[in-house]
């Protein structure tokens, strides 16, 4: 059984032994986040020039980090430690990997995953 805060990113870095990192665009709802609590926090005067905004639930505990990847990016993506990779490590290393709004390892997997798609079915 996988606990509620151990997310694929983590049960792979697990599994392989390697250091990983949860990305994703869209926030999972846990520990009394939401879509409009995160807005608010993003929006919020006192964040306005700050790269990133941990995200703490309820329970206290911080869950991952909202941060705004590029220049251009309007909508926030979500960075949560994955394994052994502290979440500093891991909101600096997203930040530098980002032209767009998502990391270029996770874009240029999705482009490639969806032209093979596109030939092949």
């Amino acid at each position: 059984m996988i606990h509620i805060s151990f997310g694929s990113a983590c049960h792979l870095g697990v599994l392989a032994d390697l250091p990983t990192i949860g990305v994703g665009k869209n926030l999972h709802h846990v520990d009394g986040l939401t879509n409009s609590s995160v807005r608010e926090l993003l929006e919020a005067e006192d964040n306005f020039n700050v790269d990133f905004i941990p995200l703490v639930g309820d329970s206290g505990n911080t869950l991952g980090a909202a941060l705004h990847s590029s220049k251009e990016s309007f909508k926030p993506i979500f960075v949560s430690v994955g394994h052994r990779v502290s979440l500093a490590s891991a909101v600096e290393i997203v930040k530098r990997t980002c032209k767009y709004r998502v990391p270029e390892p996770i874009r240029q997997a999705d482009i490639r995953s969806r032209d093979y798609l596109r030939k092949h079915h």
